[in-house]
């Protein structure tokens, strides 16, 4: 027998109802699972977040959540509020592990730094020198390799003195296209001169 149009409509008035009564109970049973969770421990209450609290509303779960942050914030407000009277050393040992990056960072730079110096300062020369009078004088120049770059100091040309200590003067001269000779020799043959040209 076929539905009449009143048969529809009742139909449909009674689907409407019912998914109003079940849109109802499923908003009761949320509200109570909510109320229940809002009792429990925070831990408990971010255990049921991670599950997914499928038996909360969209909106039940934000007011969960709310509702952890705020407890947490309450408790940081009473940490921050109880007594103060933890020494200097305490509260630097406590920030200790957050600062422990920048400290690292500051360490390192530090420690570059110091090489930088370091190595600027030994590749530095103190000043200029020249052979003392008019004649060319024997000296053994090496290469950083360790090959032989010559075997005297020609007088009148500027060398670079690197160091000069207990008497012996340790001379640099660039050779272009292989880099630093070096050589030494007593410092009582050189005389200082106010650049590498004249």
């Amino acid at each position: 027998m076929p539905a009449t149009p009143e048969d529809v409509h009742a139909r449909l008035a009674r689907a409407g109802r019912d998914a109003r009564e079940a849109a109802a109970g499923f908003e009761r049973d949320s509200r109570a699972a909510l109320t229940r969770l809002k009792t429990r421990p925070i831990h408990e209450r971010f255990a049921a977040l991670e599950r997914g609290a499928a038996q909360l509303l969209p909106e039940h779960r934000r007011e969960l959540l709310l509702s952890i942050r705020n407890q947490s914030d309450e408790a940081g407000t009473d940490a921050r509020t109880g007594p103060r009277h933890a020494s200097r050393i305490a509260v630097w040992r406590g920030r200790l592990p957050y600062h422990v990056r920048r400290l690292t960072r500051d360490a390192l730079l530090a420690l570059c730094l110091m090489s930088a110096l370091v190595l600027a300062y030994r590749r530095t020369p103190i000043s200029w020198v020249e052979v003392r009078g008019d004649r060319d004088v024997t000296a053994a120049w090496v290469m950083p390799d360790g090959r032989s770059a010559g075997d005297r100091l020609v007088a009148g040309r500027a060398y670079a003195l690197m160091r000069d200590a207990d008497g012996v003067a340790e001379l640099r001269d660039w050779r272009s296209g292989e880099g630093y000779a070096a050589t030494r020799v007593p410092s009582d043959w050189l005389r200082t001169r106010s650049g590498p040209s004249r």
